[in-house]
């Protein structure tokens, strides 16, 4: 059996030395890639639970904000376990978007206001969920929403 040259023993041993180097920055790559998907996964959630809120409000024709927060939560809580309950505000406003006075008609085309029903889903995401990347060391919260006109 013949010994080795001593070129190929040092190729060995570069190689190592290079996967030694080129390791951690090759983790965090990966890391930060399957934490930036999981803000992704989040923001979509919240995007749906956001809307399911708001078409909960329109094929039922109700204005009872726990009725549809619930209809929200229940929409994401597959995704998002833990989810507060979503915002929900029934509005009045005017037909150029502006907020109605409470009293008297709008200016305008459109006398009567106009309700909206608005949706505002958030949740939080701990420091925990991605650990090797110091930008996400602060909780992250993510917000959506959703408005429509009621009938």
């Amino acid at each position: 059996m013949r010994a080795e040259p001593r070129s190929v023993r040092r190729q060995r041993g570069v190689a190592a030395v290079e996967l030694a180097l080129l390791m951690p920055v090759l983790l965090l790559i990966f890391f930060g890639i399957a934490g930036l998907g999981r803000v992704y996964v989040v923001d979509l959630a919240l995007a749906h639970a956001a809307r399911a809120g708001m078409q909960y409000a329109l094929a039922s024709n109700t204005r009872d904000v726990a009725l549809i927060a619930a209809a929200a939560r229940r929409d994401a809580l597959p995704d998002l376990p833990g989810m507060p309950l979503p915002a929900v505000a029934i509005v009045q406003r005017c037909a150029d978007g502006s907020p109605y006075g409470g009293s008297g008609p709008c200016a305008g085309a459109a006398s009567a206001p106009w309700t909206y029903v608005e949706v505002h889903a958030s949740y939080q995401l701990g420091a925990a969920f991605v650990p090797l990347l110091p930008v996400f060391s602060q909780p992250l919260r993510l917000r959506q929403s959703a408005v429509a006109r009621l009938q």
